[in-house]
């Protein structure tokens, strides 16, 4: 998705994984839709032309890190606002019982970082 984001809006998307496990289905959806609306939010309004997203994997939760150094804007106003983007990516996130936390300041950039409990199987 970042590769083709990437190349549909001229931007650049540094993608990378340190995830090993394969993820429930509704953590990847989860993440994915967060995904998508974070970029969108990234190119539509920041004007970053570079985008960094990261994915991580410890040993009880699931990171998704995504951030640009584009223009930034003020969380709380926005969250008073109109918008459903911010507010969708915490719904998604609090439904898969996980924490989202979005930071962000005029001029500052963004970064959007989800956390999911996570224990992966390992073979005895």
């Amino acid at each position: 998705w970042c590769s083709e984001v990437a190349q549909r809006q001229g931007v650049e998307i540094d993608f990378t994984s340190e995830v090993s496990s394969v993820l429930p289905r509704e953590i990847g959806i989860c993440f994915f839709r967060v995904l998508q609306e974070a970029l969108y939010n990234a190119v539509k309004y920041s004007g970053a032309t570079r985008i960094e997203v990261k994915l991580r994997e410890d040993p009880n939760e699931v990171h998704l890190i995504v951030h640009d150094s584009g223009t930034g804007f003020d969380v709380e106003a926005a969250m008073q606002g109109h918008g459903l983007g911010l507010m969708s990516m915490q719904e998604r996130i609090r439904l898969v019982n996980g924490i989202i936390s979005i930071k962000s300041k005029p001029g500052g950039g963004t970064t959007i970082h989800a956390r999911v409990p996570f224990r992966a199987e390992h073979d005895s």
